[in-house]
């Protein structure tokens, strides 16, 4: 028995030996699975990083080959899925990869909705030592935004000699404290409107330059971008450029003055802005310009939609700097009934005043004397001040206001602003006679109620220390009786 046993044991010791051998021959058989070809792919790459609906998408994918792997292979087809497994764009034929290679393919799609988009890429090779296929995956999450088109247009007037550099030659980026101006559209040479060059057979030449900026504000581009620069004149009655706030009232009248382009500009890109300089040719008169800009979204162009889009910007060309104020106003009674305007005509503006007239406007209960009606200033330099007289007479009970009237050029263009002082009192309210007391000034137009106001608060000091001292900005002085000299 014991034999028996012992042999029995041996018998099954064997066995167990044998069933060993063959679960070992199992797993080795398992690991003769792996595959010869290890591919894998890396990180997907997607361009626009954040893109809008409706955007063409590039996803931009790198397969490889490890450098362990015991085999070359052939990647056949890449391609990607979305959610639900559909194939969005593939790409076949990729190429070969030896051990230690990797390769690039470029994958589009689209997508018609915003929000978070979930997406899969798989590459499939063919392995060079078996002849079988391997598939291998990677998930990437997108954020897709909503389409936005926006294109903001801003302008800015400046003048020729904005344009100039120290040593008097012109250049469109000279001076003008910002960067990246492309060139010169329209004027004596400039850009051409086809292709955006720059003309090297003349200097670019602008008479009146209006520097705009394109800014992309949206989340799609801009293409076909094309600018066009209309202007129309104000004039008041007389013929001279009305003020900016419209008092010209119903003697307002327009008329086209300029019109230029339309210029092309390179696309822009979200986010991204072009900077030009657009001439507007000769004026000889103060005009406002709509600057509109004509465009197509990318997003457009597979509906088959044209360059229909706009933006537009309003500016005012020239540029005014100068600005005319009526401060330390006193108002008495002079001879034969009239009322006696005595004041100063200031300049609280940075531009030169040249030519410049008061005279008493038209309105209720007012009407100027032919013998004082009118005074010639002259010229005003930015904070100086000149002294003026004028006559009227007033209907006490019908006038509340003194309209002054003040005509002046700047920069070959005339302009017109009215400015008003207060009537006297009736006469059971006023002092009797002689001097009716120092008038407060209000202002019509450009220059601002609470501007001018403001203004003349300094002014008005500077005034004081003029009278006693006979000068102010390095000028000589006058008196409001027209004559040179420093007041008692």
């Amino acid at each position: 028995m014991t034999l028996t046993h012992t042999r029995t044991s041996a018998a099954l010791l064997a066995a167990l030996t044998i069933l060993s051998a063959v679960g070992g021959a199992f797993a080795v058989g398992g690991a003769a699975a792996v595959p010869d070809a290890r591919i894998t792919v890396g990180a997907v790459g997607v361009t626009p990083s954040d893109p809008a609906v409706g955007e063409r998408t590039a996803l931009n994918v790198t397969v490889s080959n490890s450098g362990g792997s015991d085999a070359a292979a052939n990647v056949t087809e890449v391609r990607v899925r979305d959610a639900d497994g559909d194939v969005l764009d593939s790409a076949s034929g990729v190429g070969a990869l030896s051990a230690g290679d990797s390769l690039d393919a470029t994958l589009w799609t689209t997508f018609e909705e915003p929000g978070e988009k979930r997406l899969t890429v798989e590459a499939v090779a063919n392995q060079s030592t078996t002849g079988e296929f391997v598939t291998v995956s990677r998930d990437t999450v997108i954020e897709v935004r909503p389409t936005e088109v926006s294109l903001d247009l801003r302008t800015r007037a400046l003048d020729p000699e904005d344009l100039q550099s120290d040593d008097g030659s012109e250049s469109p980026t000279a001076d003008l404290g910002v960067g990246g101006i492309q060139g010169i559209f329209g004027g004596g040479g400039g850009l051409d409107a086809n292709d955006g060059a720059q003309s090297e057979e003349s200097p670019p030449v602008a008479d009146s330059p209006v520097e705009v900026t394109v800014v992309n504000t949206g989340t799609t581009t801009a293409d076909r971008v094309s600018l066009r620069a209309v202007g129309t004149a104000v004039e008041s009655g007389d013929g001279e450029a009305a003020d900016d706030g419209g008092d010209a009232g119903d003697d307002v009248s327009a008329e086209e003055t300029v019109s230029v382009g339309p210029f092309v500009v390179e696309d822009v890109a979200p986010g991204e802005e072009r900077r030009v300089i657009v001439d507007l040719g000769p004026l000889d008169r103060r005009s406002a310009v709509t600057v509109s800009a004509a465009f197509r979204a990318d997003t457009d162009a597979r509906d088959d939609r044209g360059a229909d889009r706009t933006a537009e910007s309003t500016v005012t060309y020239p540029v005014r700097e100068a600005t005319p104020t009526v401060t330390d106003a006193t108002v008495r009674e002079g001879a034969d009934g009239a009322v006696v305007i005595d004041a100063n005509l200031g300049n609280v503006g940075d531009g030169e005043m040249t030519g410049a007239v008061v005279s008493v406007g038209d309105a209720p209960g007012v009407e100027p004397t032919p013998a004082g009606g009118e005074y010639f200033v002259g010229s005003l330099s930015g904070s100086d001040f000149v002294g003026f007289e004028l006559e009227t007479t007033t209907n006490a009970s019908v006038a509340e206001e003194i309209p002054i009237r003040v005509a002046y050029t700047e920069r070959g263009v005339r302009y017109t602003e009215t400015l008003t002082v207060a009537a006297p009192e009736p006469d059971d309210e006023s002092d009797g006679g002689g001097t009716l007391g120092r008038i407060g000034v209000g202002g019509v137009g450009s220059a601002g109620t609470l501007a001018s106001a403001l203004a003349l608060v300094g002014l008005a000091g500077a005034v004081g220390f003029a009278v006693r001292s006979g000068r102010v900005g390095g000028s000589r002085g006058r008196r409001r009786d027209g004559r040179d000299g420093s007041a008692p």
